[in-house]
């Protein structure tokens, strides 16, 4: 029985270990051609290049964006890269969105742009990644770290943006100063809280949200004077300008508006359930305000008469330092003919302000501006060449007539004045001096003397011809010398007439 049980076992073994090794290879073959081998994946074709118009936008916002980061309009600079990173993402594109971020005191956005220039530097110098590691660590210490905690599931807006949804699974960056938290929740009543960090700490705060039967009312709350504390039913909320809509209980809203310098605004509305409502509120300076709450603002603008208002105040004219409370300001400079100017000043106490603004002028007057340029060199050109001519040619004159007078007087003089004898002529015959007249030779006296009022006439003509020309010549080239500073607002103007014929001229104009 066993030796029948060992070669059923033998043979088995002798029968099945072939057709394994035969499975194997037939696996490996399959595998091999129809297998994961066969399945992998050909290497993603390189990004197509961009096209040349696309390099072009791309070049033209680059070069916007740092015209306008040179101006100090950030906002716009910002939008140009973004946009010129969205087609050809270049790592010096980053770069400068960087340093916009922290111009525009955004410090989270800057780190993360500067961070990810230096992980691929391409094209950038030795200067410029050492500028971009010094801006990213001064960024880096104005990041705070903030946790928000609430007792129910809760989105979380910081000063008006979203920012997630608690639990958090990480804390949220921000920069350092004041920040306004929001948390709401369906079914709740929304929280707000403002908070203070410093950077470079993490801050934990706890916000609990109470459930609601009723609609929450909106308000919206707005001023023109940035800066301001806003306080609802006696809880402050926020500053000006406030980033959103305050969720307030319905019925008597009570809104207060303060700030150091102003007198307090407040005013009371009444908003039924889900209703929304709006209060504006100006605010005016007190008289009473001590001198410690004032600074002075100092505004130039570009071209001469443009008007201004602060914090959508009464225009006026530019005109020497304004007294203002300290903090923010929004300063509207406008002047006929140019594009309006928004700007906002920081003014500090015992300090003087300072705003230089370009204004840029609208299409219509810049080509009135340009038309009257090409009149200006015309008409500049016309008389320089004018004047010369005619100063050339009184000097040839005053020449001419200075040189025969000497001659005339001498003429004169041998003719006349010497009463010399000459034969076979009775005008000269030893007479005593103007006894021409009874003779019938007083043509000859008047012959001799205007010889010499005809030189000293042609003299007297060519030097006031030269000195017109030389003048003529003078206003010539004043005017090309200013052509690059042409009117902007009718202070000057220079235009060429024609009545269609002969007649023609020259226009010069303006207030002086």
């Amino acid at each position: 029985m066993k030796l029948r049980a060992r070669s059923f076992v033998a043979a088995a073994v002798r029968v099945l270990v072939p057709a394994l090794v035969f499975c194997v290879v037939a696996c490996v073959i399959v595998l091999g051609t129809d297998g994961p081998a066969s399945a992998v994946e050909p290497p993603a074709p390189a990004p197509a290049m961009p096209s040349p118009a696309v390099k072009a936008e791309a070049r033209e916002r680059f070069d916007t964006g740092l015209h306008l980061f040179e101006k100090g309009e950030n906002a716009g600079a910002l939008a140009e890269f973004k946009r010129a990173y969205q087609l050809i993402p270049t790592p010096v594109v980053l770069y400068n969105m960087g340093l916009v971020y922290a111009a525009m005191n955004r410090p989270v956005d800057a780190l993360d742009a500067l961070t990810q220039f230096l992980i691929e530097p391409e094209g950038a110098g030795a200067e410029q990644k050492k500028h971009a590691e010094q801006v990213r660590a001064e960024q880096e210490k104005r990041i705070a770290q903030l946790v928000v905690l609430t007792d129910h599931p809760a989105t979380v807006e910081v000063d008006g943006v979203e920012v997630g949804h608690t639990p958090l699974a990480k804390p949220i960056r921000v920069g350092s100063g004041s920040h306004v938290v929001a948390v709401e929740a369906p079914g709740f009543l929304g929280s707000r809280r403002e908070v203070t960090l410093a950077g470079q700490l993490t801050e934990t705060i706890a916000m609990s949200m109470q459930p609601t039967d009723t609609r929450m009312a909106q308000l919206v709350v707005t001023t023109a004077l940035s800066g301001a504390e806003v306080v609802v039913n006696g809880k402050r909320v926020g500053a000006t300008p406030l980033p959103a809509s305050i969720a307030v209980p319905p019925g008597k809203v009570t809104v207060e508006i303060q700030r150091a310098g102003y007198l307090t605004a407040s005013q009371t509305i009444s908003l039924d359930e889900g209703a929304r409502g709006e209060v504006k509120l100006t605010l005016e300076e007190d008289p009473a305000a001590p001198a410690s709450v004032k600074g002075r603002l100092v505004v130039t603008a570009s071209e001469a008469g443009a008007e201004l208002s602060i914090d959508d105040g009464a225009r006026r004219t530019l005109a020497g330092a304004i007294t203002l409370p300290v903090g923010p300001h929004h300063v509207h400079l406008e002047k006929l003919g140019y594009e309006p100017v928004e700007r906002s000043v920081e003014v500090v106490n015992g300090q003087d302000a300072s705003l230089l603004v370009t204004l840029t002028p609208t299409s219509e007057l810049a080509a009135q501006l340009a038309a009257s340029r090409h009149s200006r060199k015309v008409v500049g050109w016309s008389l320089v060449v004018g004047g010369a001519a005619i100063a050339i040619t009184g000097g040839v004159l005053a020449v001419l007539g200075n040189s025969a007078l000497p001659g005339a007087r001498a003429d004169f003089k041998d003719k006349v004045t010497n009463h010399e004898t000459t034969i076979g002529d009775p005008c000269f015959a030893g007479e005593p001096l103007g006894d021409f007249t009874g003779r019938g030779c007083d043509g000859v006296h008047s012959y001799w003397q205007g010889r010499i009022d005809s030189k000293t006439t042609e003299r007297l003509v060519g030097i006031l011809g030269g000195a017109a020309g030389l003048a003529t010549a003078a206003v010539g080239t004043y005017l090309l010398s200013t052509e690059g500073a042409a009117p902007a607002s009718g202070v000057s103007n220079v235009a060429l007439w024609s009545d269609g014929g002969r007649a023609g001229g020259v226009v010069l104009g303006g207030r002086f």
